[in-house]
């Protein structure tokens, strides 16, 4: 990691490394072979006449990684370099300088062309949408300005290309560059709207409200606001990613097996706690839509979309709303980095072996398919272990009864007993007095346990992280009994 940067080390790349840069290795690496060239780049600035050099940290090269054409070639060069630097009298060499120059020539120009993704038809128009959205932007002059397209035709491809309407795509370069103002010392709503291109301050702050989810005078405060939390996903984990601590966490869902006394009781009790918080901002999860206009009343509630499982859209939202963009940044790397070194781990440890999760509910047992959730992502996409074969590749999650229990055909079973109050032990019992319970590779190996609620540990960072601690624990000492 590159100062919070990830990169995956492969042969034949090229890093330029410069003082003051945060590098972390994972132990799980090993060792490699490398071969660094060290030098002070040195600028000559004209001035009165005479050249004065000034120290350049990096030269004409950008930091980082170096893409480039043709690796091998220019690895050949720097082990030439290498075996010439180790001849005697070599020191001060005006060949071995002359040999670097050029080599550092190469390397500058030897970057490759980024490829050309839009059509460049939409580009001509998301061109003149940078330039002119402070004016009234219309279908037919963006149609006009992709070559005289009919507006429907332009329209289509617009989304296609894009994946947004092109309205919808001004919108969203007003309110990204409302966004930038509106974090200046001293702006004004009224300013901004104007110079987005509002008339109206009124439908400018509707529309921020409706893309961004606060209304911009909150988006102004948002790096000093107060956050209550309200979910059952454990939403409040991102705030705490992030340096934030919540004034206010509730979860109000009526979870099954909890008596309506207890239940009205313990609601009762948790909207008085949210009130008395005095929050400024509420963050919610679908499973509280039912109380808006409650939350309402106490501070402005921001429900995100679930429409599509998206965790880690929903992270960076929160993250956007309580000013700590970079945070979340750094902390989406270091996950992505842990996930790349644990599945390594994993999948050497685990060979062939396959990895099952299961939900005992009250209602049924859920086998946990291969996409569509969170979780499954995590596990089979991510980490790259190997699922059973009953493992859904379409469902998010196969339910059955006990007595419809395949046999899993899976070395390593994970099982989460989910509404224990209200009955999921009864149906675990059922289940596990099968007899293909016992012809499961897993159970009959003894390598199948109990696990926490994996299912809404994966929506949050800190939670993945959890759960790939604990899948490392288990493997290790499942491993470890059978040796």
């Amino acid at each position: 990691m590159l100062d919070g940067a990830l990169h995956r080390v492969r042969p034949f790349q090229l890093f330029l490394l410069t003082p003051g840069m945060h590098i972390e290795v994972p132990e799980q690496y090993g060792e490699f072979n490398y071969y660094a060239i060290f030098f002070e780049p040195i600028r000559l600035k004209k001035a009165r006449g005479k050249y004065e050099a000034i120290p350049s940290l990096s030269g004409s090269l950008s930091t980082g990684l170096i893409p480039l054409h043709h690796p091998q070639q220019l690895l050949q060069r720097i082990i030439r370099l290498y075996d010439h630097s180790k001849q005697e009298n070599s020191k001060g060499s005006l060949t071995l300088r002359i040999q670097f120059e050029e080599l550092l020539h190469d390397i500058s120009s030897n970057e490759p062309k980024l490829p050309f993704v839009l059509d460049e038809r939409v580009e001509r128009s998301i061109t003149y949408i940078e330039q002119y959205y402070t004016e009234k932007v219309s279908i037919e002059k963006l149609a006009e300005v992709a070559g005289g397209m009919p507006s429907v035709a332009f329209s289509r491809l617009f989304r296609n290309e894009t994946g947004v309407p092109p309205l919808e795509y001004v919108a969203n370069v007003r309110m990204n560059q409302a966004k930038l103002q509106l974090d200046r010392k001293n702006s004004r709503v009224k300013e901004v709207a104007a110079a987005v291109g509002f008339r109206s301050e009124f439908y400018f702050s509707r529309m921020f409200q409706r893309l961004v989810g606060v209304s911009p005078t909150l988006y102004m405060k948002r790096g000093t606001l107060k956050v209550a939390v309200a979910s059952s996903l454990r939403l409040e984990d991102h705030l705490k990613s992030v340096g934030i601590e919540p004034v206010c966490v509730v979860d109000l869902f009526h979870y099954p097996g909890h008596s309506k006394e207890y239940y009205r009781a313990r609601l009762h009790s948790q909207l008085l706690e949210l009130k008395q918080s005095s929050p400024d901002l509420i963050i919610a999860d679908h499973y509280h839509s039912e109380f808006r206009d409650q939350f309402k009343e106490t501070a402005t509630p921001v429900f995100l979309d679930f429409s599509v499982w998206d965790w880690k859209g929903n992270y960076e939202k929160i993250a956007e709303l309580v000013n700590r963009e970079h945070e979340a940044s750094e902390m989406l790397t270091r996950l992505e980095l842990q996930t790349e070194t644990t599945g390594q781990t994993l999948r050497r440890v685990l060979g062939q072996e396959r990895v099952a999760v299961m939900q005992v509910s009250h209602r049924a047992i859920g086998i946990q398919g291969l996409a569509n959730h969170p979780l499954n992502e995590l596990l089979y996409g991510e980490l790259a272990l190997r699922p059973c074969k009953q493992a859904p590749a379409e469902l998010w999650r196969m339910e059955m009864q006990p007595e419809s229990l395949p046999v899993l055909e899976t070395e390593h079973l994970f099982i989460h007993q989910h509404h224990i109050q209200a009955g999921s032990e009864q149906l675990y019992r059922e289940m596990t007095s099968q007899s293909v319970w016992r012809q499961i590779p897993a159970v009959r190996d003894g390598r199948n346990r109990f696990i926490n609620n994996w299912f809404v540990m994966s929506w949050t960072p800190l939670g993945r992280l959890l759960i790939m601690n604990e899948l490392l624990a288990a493997v290790s000492d499942s491993h470890a009994v059978r040796r």
